[in-house]
C-alpha cells in the first residue's frame, strides 16, 4: 500500500510543479507567493507546502525543471558525428533559444540569476545549479567540436557559456539584430580554438 501511497504523492507532486511552472512562466518569480500559485492550480497553500517544504523550495523546483526543460531541448553534439563547424551548432541553438515560445522560460532563468545574485539560498543554489548544467552543456560540445580539453578546461567553455548567455539576454532586452553577427563571431573564435 505504501508503494502505491508514493507513486500518487511523486504523482501529484509532479503535477503541481508543472503547473507552478506554468505559472511562473507567466507571473515571474520575483512576487510568487504561495496562495495566487495555490489558487491557479485549484489547491491550497498548505498542500503547496506539503509536497514542496517551503516557498523557496518551491522556487528552487520550479527553477530545475525550467532549466532541466531548457538544458534537454538544446541540440547536442554527436562525438561521432559533430556537426561541420561551431556555426552549424550555434545555429541549431540559436534557432532554439531565439524562439518566442522559450522566451518565457529564459526570462525565468535570468529573473532567476538575478535573486541569486541578491542573496544566499534557494534561488542562488538554483542559479547556480542552471549554470552549471548549461556549462557542462557547452563543454561537451565543444570537445565534440575538437577543441582540445586544455583549452577547455583554461575557462574556454566557461566563456563561450557565458558568451551565449549573454547574447540571448542582449537580444531578449533589447531586440538588437546585432545578436546574429555576434553568433558568428563566437562560431569563428570556436573554430580557431579546435584541434
Amino acid at each position: 500500500m505504501t508503494d502505491l501511497g508514493d507513486a500518487s504523492a511523486a504523482g501529484r507532486r509532479a503535477e503541481l510543479l508543472a503547473g507552478a511552472t506554468a505559472w511562473a512562466f507567466e507571473n515571474g518569480l520575483a512576487g510568487l507567493s504561495l496562495r495566487p500559485v495555490a489558487k491557479a492550480l485549484g489547491t491550497s497553500d498548505r498542500m503547496l507546502v506539503y509536497y514542496f517544504g517551503s516557498k523557496d523550495e518551491l522556487v528552487a523546483a520550479i527553477a530545475a525543471q525550467a532549466a532541466e526543460a531548457l538544458g534537454d531541448a538544446l541540440p547536442t553534439v554527436d562525438p561521432d558525428h559533430p556537426p561541420a563547424s561551431a556555426a552549424a551548432w550555434l545555429d541549431a541553438a540559436w534557432s532554439l533559444l531565439a524562439d518566442p515560445v522559450v522566451r518565457p522560460a529564459l526570462a525565468l532563468l535570468f529573473e532567476l540569476d538575478a535573486m541569486g545574485v541578491r542573496a544566499p539560498g534557494p534561488a542562488r543554489s538554483a542559479s547556480r545549479l542552471v549554470t552549471e548544467h548549461a556549462l557542462e552543456g557547452v563543454d561537451e560540445a565543444l570537445a565534440a567540436l575538437g577543441v582540445p580539453a586544455a583549452r577547455r578546461e583554461a575557462g574556454f567553455s566557461a566563456l563561450v557559456s557565458g558568451a551565449v548567455v549573454g547574447i540571448v539576454l542582449d537580444q531578449l532586452v533589447s531586440g538588437a539584430e546585432r545578436s546574429r553577427a555576434a553568433i558568428e563571431e563566437l562560431a569563428r573564435l570556436i573554430d580557431d580554438a579546435r584541434a
